[in-house]
């Protein structure tokens, strides 16, 4: 479960080298990377991160597709086919 990894690493204080794949409409093939280090909160069905600007962003956690850690993949959906 996802909510278990970035928990995990979230209050370990690890997320500095992770990137989240998320569905993001609009974006390229609809996806998109935000890193871990601006993750601020992670709840258990969201997360929050802060972008650029400085702006929140509340990201549902059914919308992470993959989960890294220095290119190592630690989670990832399972296919929806």
């Amino acid at each position: 479960m996802v909510y278990k990894v970035l928990g995990k690493l979230f209050w370990k204080g690890n997320l500095g080298g992770v990137e989240i794949l998320i569905i993001h409409r609009g974006a390229p093939h609809d996806m998109k990377t935000i890193q871990g280090s601006n993750v601020v909160q992670v709840k258990k069905s969201y997360i929050i991160y802060k972008n650029a600007l400085g702006d929140e962003t509340v990201i549902p956690l059914h919308r992470i597709l993959e989960v890294r850690l220095n290119g190592k993949i630690l989670w990832k959906r399972e296919c929806r086919c």
